[in-house]
Parts: structure tokens; sequence; C-alpha cells
């Protein structure tokens, strides 16, 4: 692919990720390493994102407390990502993703690591908030990098691709975790989580690239640059007098990046964008929480904890997602959520039908409803220009923990006033359709790049 002549020795630096000569896969090797490095992230995050989930009932045996009492640190740790989310992402369009994602891995390894120290529910919600703000603020950084040094027409896949290191950390980690508790108690989880973390950032710091696509907008190093644009297109043989350029906005992000969401014709697309991910997050979470809980009285404890790792297991088919989005875009994801409602409604009609239909039933949500978030944060990290996209992708992440809360909460009151339990999945079900309406209308306000420059919506 030739590069584009904008002047002389001047190079679009889209031009070089979409010329990038191939290594070992399709991508050059430079992405390559990247991409591993950010699926270590990705990793880490999801073992210590359900980890309190894991050993949430020994603490409550061990300190002798009712279970419903920790609720409140479960519901902390979602403000936690949300805080996390949306601060490390404004942090990173102004400081970089490189810093940024470091600092975030290096936040969560820590508190984790002081978790086990923790004598009461007190002190537990408050290294956990401090823990999550590191968890919910490394993700977007990890999407937002592997965006920016992706083809165009690959981006989708991935990022959904990403999301193996997320399912390894939380479906995995979980059968891990389950041995360690029996063996060595509930804080060597936290004591195995967070040394992974601490582990991982240190990794990141001797190795992790920083996005070139970022250094042009925000006027960083010229030399690492032309060392980055060396590695994704070795034989251009680049000179230390080529000049590169990014056909976008060249500003770093204002004192309120998020603006800049709803400006330049972007108003629609990010609307759209947060009522599908904040509806579809109501389903995941309440699934998430409640499902094995609700399974429990008709397949006993093992099965439902079973079953719940197979919802969780969903996540790991999210890269075909990716592709599928890739080769026909937004409208995949509007088709997703709603056929999603079927399965997820499916299962409190057919709780009586054996453990094996209960399974298929919930492996196949977990694909609909855990695949179908991690398209449309796919999305979220292909629908923005550069100098924004981390504030783009932290926003959204932090909108959907909205979501997230409102449906534990709802999930725990239906359960409250005893209603049936198929009436409890249909209603966790329904919002995956106002979620498809969502991923339709901003289909309709936003087209996806095709060739590595950004986009904006269709009414700017």
């Amino acid at each position: 692919m030739a590069d584009a002549v904008l002047g002389k020795n001047e190079v679009d630096i889209a031009d070089v990720v979409e010329g990038q000569e191939r290594g070992i896969l399709p991508v050059s090797n430079f992405v390559f390493m990247t991409f591993l490095l950010c699926c270590l992230i990705m990793l880490a995050d999801g073992f210590d994102n359900q980890a309190l989930n894991w050993v949430s009932r020994s603490i409550t045996d061990e300190w002798g407390i009712e279970r419903a009492f920790i609720t409140p640190v479960l519901n902390v740790s979602i403000l936690g990502w949300m805080t996390g989310s949306i601060g490390f992402a404004m942090i990173a369009d102004k400081l970089g993703r490189r810093n940024s994602v470091i600092v975030a891995v290096l936040l969560f390894g820590l508190f984790t690591l002081m978790l086990p120290f923790a004598r009461n529910l007190w002190e537990l919600g408050a290294l956990r908030f401090l823990a999550t703000i590191g968890v919910g603020g490394a993700m977007p950084m990890a999407i937002a990098l592997i965006s920016d040094y992706t083809k165009a027409k690959n981006r989708g896949l991935a990022i959904t691709m990403l999301y193996l290191g997320y399912t390894a950390g939380s479906s995995i980690g979980g059968f891990l975790a389950a041995e360690m508790i029996t063996a060595l108690g509930w804080r060597s989880v936290f004591y195995l989580g967070g040394g992974i973390a601490v582990a991982i950032a240190l990794v990141l710091y001797l190795f992790l690239p920083e996005s070139a696509r970022y250094l042009l907008v925000s006027g960083g190093s010229r030399e690492k640059i032309l060392g980055y644009a060396k590695k994704l297109r070795p034989s251009a043989n680049y000179s230390a007098d080529t000049v590169f350029v990014i056909n976008e906005q060249k500003k770093v992000a204002a004192r309120v990046p998020l603006k800049h969401l709803f400006s330049d014709g972007r108003a629609a697309m990010t609307t759209f964008l947060w009522f599908a991910f904040g509806f579809s997050f109501f389903t995941h979470f309440f699934l998430s929480q409640w499902l094995a809980n609700l399974l429990t009285d008709y397949v006993g404890t093992a099965d439902a904890v079973r079953t719940q790792s197979l919802f969780q297991l969903g996540a790991g088919f999210g890269f075909i997602f990716g592709y599928l989005i890739d080769k026909k875009g937004i409208p995949v994801m509007t088709w997703t959520n709603l056929l999603a409602v079927i399965p997820v409604a499916a299962i409190g009609f057919m709780v009586d039908s054996g453990t094996t239909t209960l399974m298929a039933l919930s492996l196949i949500s977990g694909i609909l409803v855990l695949g179908g978030n991690i398209g449309t944060n796919a999305i979220s990290g292909m629908i923005y220009p550069t100098f924004i996209r981390s504030t783009a992708t932290g926003a959204a992440f932090a909108v959907a923990r909205i979501g997230a809360i409102l449906g534990p909460l709802i999930a725990g009151y239906l359960i409250y006033i005893e209603m049936p339990i198929q009436w409890i999945f249909l209603m966790g079900a329904v919002p995956m359709i106002p979620a498809g309406i969502a991923c339709w209308l901003l289909s309709r306000s936003v087209e996806l790049p095709k060739d590595g420059k950004s986009v904006m919506g269709r009414g700017h």
C-alpha cells in the first residue's frame, strides 16, 4: 500500500498503520506484541474484577455476618469502575495511553494486595473502591491503544479478541480460585490477583508502547513516532526528516473533554451508544450476580455454579461479533441484542427441564449478552477520533455501570417480593430490546471507518 502524498517528506500515520507489514500474523510483529500486552491487562482485569464475587461467601462466613450485608461492598465496586472508567479516560487523553494504563494496573494491583488486611466491611469497601478505580480505568485504555494500531477493516475483531484475555481471567481464574479458597483461604485469591497485576504493570512499563496517533495529535516526541513507524513498516526506510501527520483534529482534550463527545455531529451517536451500553449491562449484571443464586434451588449449588461459569464463558465468543462488525457494521449488534431476549427469558421457563438444558441456555445467553457487550465495546473504540477516543470509551463504560447497578438491585427486589422465577428472568431479558433499538439508531447516525481515518456523526 502506497503512502498518501501530502507534501514533501510528509506521511499520514493512518497510511502507515493501514500499510503495516505482516509478521507471524496478518499484522506487524510490533502490533502483535502490543496486542499481547493489552491481553495481559485484560487478564488481570478479569481476575480482579471477579475476585470479590468468588470469595464474598467465605468472607461473610468467617466474619459471622449475613450474606446480604456484603451487598454495599459489591455495589461500591461498580462505583469504583465508573469512577475509574471516566477518570482515567480523561487523564489518558491528556497524558497518554501508556502512562495511564500502567498507573491503572498498578493501582488495582496494590490495593488488591491490601484487601486481605481488611478487618471489617467498611475497610473492605474502601479498599475495594480504590482497587476498582484501577480496574475500571485499565480496560478502556487497552481498547483505545489497540484501536490506534489496528487496520480499520480489522479493528472490531482486534478489540473483541482482547476479551479472550478477560475471559481467561474471569472464568478460568474462577476455577483456580475455587481450589485456592479450599486449600489456602479466601485471602490467597487477593494475594494472587494483586501480585499478578503488579507484575504485569512492571512488564508494561518495560515494553508497552505509546500510541503513535496520540503522540501526533498531542504534539509528542517525533523520535518516538519515527521509531514506531519503522517497526510498523520496516521496508519503508523512513528517515529522520520524515514528517508524520494525521488527518484528524490536532488538539489535546480540553479541561472538560466530555463536551467533545457531543460536538461536531457526535451528540446522536454518543447518546445512542450510551443507551445501548446501559440497557445491555442491566441484563449482563442481572445474570452475573443472580444466576447461580436463582438456580441453586433447582439444580443444586455445584451445578448452579457450573451453569454460571458457562454464562461467563460466553464472553470468549466475543471476537465473532468483532469479525461480523468489521464485515457487516453496527446492525450486527442490533440483532444480537434482540436475539438475546429469547434464551435469557427461556431460562426462567425451563428451570424444571434439567441441568443440561439450563447450561445450554446459559451458554447461549452468555454468548449473546456478554459477547454482545464486547461487540458494543468494540464500536465505542471505532467511531471516535483519536484525540477523544479514550474519553469516549471510558465515558461509555461509566454510563454502562448505571445499568450494572440497577440490574442486580431490581433483581434483588423481585426476589424479595417473591415474584415467580419465570417473570424474574423475563424482566431481566426485556432491557435487551431497547439495547437493540439503540444500536439500530446508532447505525443510522454514524458510519464506521473503512480507511483508518476518523469518523464523525452523519449530522456533522
